[in-house]
């Protein structure tokens, strides 16, 4: 299908994507939330009035032919003389006692260290988290039983166990701390995907309500431990209207962004067309229930089309109120595992072309985005 083709497809939906909630009704869901935290999230709110934040997993730890030597090193920052305005990272493994690296080795000390660079220079970090079965002792992907989350909500055999590796969670949260000592506000997105079954927590491994219980003790877990710089993010994978969508939703109560994963694996028109009914819909749910919404994790593994990102991915993320999009990770030791492109690969161009237009915010575009704000 030809370009012409492709954004008028995407133009039909535009008008009905775009949903930035009133930001006088947008708070927080946590009532006990950190003045930093606050501010994030209105800055976030706002911010979508103006342009989509480009974000990109792990992007410090690792890239296409390199690790993390403390140097900052970045794929996007090579690509597009910036660094993305959100930066991803995972806490998988965290829960595991003695733990240093996480599920893709890198080192928690590390990692800490990059946030802390990111805050400083005023970036945005967010969290995924992919923890180990807590039943079954295998990975997140381990969907050999449909116990398990019945397993560790309150009443379950392991219950006490899982607060726990809650417990490891939340001191990690709390130690991200800025040069003052205070807390480093950050997005979670626990829990993701759920309604795929992928992962122990899917939408046919659990039943709905347990799922419900389990997201509700965990924020709950969090904030007895005093963990108030979370901004809390519902992460959803296939869903064909507003009831599929919220068919898991924990609460207003328990969540601040709603949104979804979604990957290229087959056509354009294709990825057009989910895209399309997600964004819509999630537009819809934030709008009405004074949310931001975002494409929380986004890709084309490989980038085979090297024109993917203006002419397919910037259709549904930039001009519609959507607050970031977060591309997955460069990984340096699979070839051809790769969202964000890199200098030699051939949508370079591409990329840089996308980050350089007026309504896509990387690190320089958002932090100047806040000082005009602020005024």
């Amino acid at each position: 299908m030809n370009k012409t083709i492709l954004a008028m497809i995407a133009a039909t939906a535009t008008a009905a994507c775009t949903s930035t909630p009133d930001r006088h009704s947008s708070k927080l869901c946590d009532a006990e939330a950190t003045a930093a935290a606050t501010e994030l999230y209105d800055m976030m709110t706002r911010s979508a009035e103006h342009g989509v934040m480009l974000g990109h997993q792990d992007d410090l730890s690792y890239g296409v032919g390199w690790v993390d030597t403390g140097t900052r090193r970045s794929d996007v920052r090579d690509v597009c003389g910036d660094y993305p305005a959100l930066f991803g990272w995972d806490l998988g493994q965290i829960e595991c006692a003695d733990s240093v690296r996480n599920l893709d080795g890198v080192e928690f000390c590390r990692m800490r260290d990059n946030i802390r660079f990111v805050h400083r220079q005023g970036g945005i970090n967010a969290f995924s988290w992919h923890p180990r079965n807590p039943l079954t002792g295998g990975d997140s992907w381990d969907v050999s039983s449909d116990e398990v989350v019945a397993s560790i909500i309150s009443g379950g055999e392991l219950h006490e166990a899982y607060m726990a590796w809650l417990d490891r969670a939340a001191d990690f949260l709390l130690s991200l701390t800025d040069d003052r000592g205070e807390p480093i506000p950050v997005i979670f997105r626990p829990y993701h995907e759920m309604s795929g079954s992928w992962f122990w927590w899917g939408a046919k491994l659990c039943r709905t309500e347990d799922y419900k219980t389990l997201w509700r003790e965990t924020i709950d877990h969090l904030r007895s431990r005093g963990v108030h710089n979370i901004i809390v993010a519902y992460s959803m994978a296939d869903y064909t209207d507003e009831e599929e969508f919220a068919e898991r939703y924990p609460g207003d109560d328990y969540v601040d962004i709603v949104g979804f994963d979604i990957y290229q694996y087959g056509t354009a028109e294709e990825f057009l067309a989910q895209m399309k009914t997600k964004s819509e819909t999630a537009a819809a749910f934030a709008r009405s229930h004074g949310k931001i919404w975002a494409v929380c994790e986004c890709g084309y593994e490989g980038i085979p089309q090297s024109d993917w990102f203006t002419e397919v991915l910037a259709q549904y993320i930039c001009g519609t109120g959507c607050s970031h999009a977060l591309l997955w990770r460069n990984a340096h030791d699979r070839e051809g595992h790769f969202y964000a492109s890199y200098p030699s690969h051939s949508s370079a161009e591409d990329m840089r072309r996308l980050a350089s237009r007026d309504d896509v915010l990387m690190l320089g575009g958002y932090n100047s985005l806040k000082t005009s704000l602020r005024r």
